[in-house]
């Protein structure tokens, strides 16, 4: 039975941990004439928003700038890159095979004979 009062006194306590509770909720009314609170800092006159906005533009155009500048190096490489693979292939294609031949045995001979 000992076994059995064990279970009972633990049954209890995890449902006390699970019960729902309400809370208590404040109200308060508010004046007719209820103005909110602002702070001097916030409130910026139009010249200073104008400033603001400016400064934004010069960081804006100088950021662009600096990608344009990045991105046309990356093309202006990659387009040299293309062109000369292109001309190797041309150059590959349009010699005869009998004279690639040719050239590759002169090259051979002619490192042989330096060594």
């Amino acid at each position: 039975m000992g076994a059995q009062e064990q279970e009972e006194d633990a049954a209890p306590s995890a449902e006390k941990k699970h019960q729902k509770t309400s809370k208590e909720v404040y109200f308060s009314v508010l004046p007719d004439r209820y103005e909110p609170l602002i702070e001097e800092a916030e409130e910026e006159t139009p010249e200073e928003r104008r400033r603001r906005k400016e400064e934004k533009k010069r960081k804006k155009k100088k950021r662009y700038k600096k990608y344009k500048k990045n991105v046309g190096k990356a093309l202006r490489f990659s387009w040299r890159c293309l062109m000369a693979g292109l001309q190797s292939m041309a150059s590959v294609y349009s010699t005869p095979v009998s004279a690639v031949s040719t050239v590759v045995t002169e090259v051979n001979r002619s490192t042989a004979s330096k060594a």
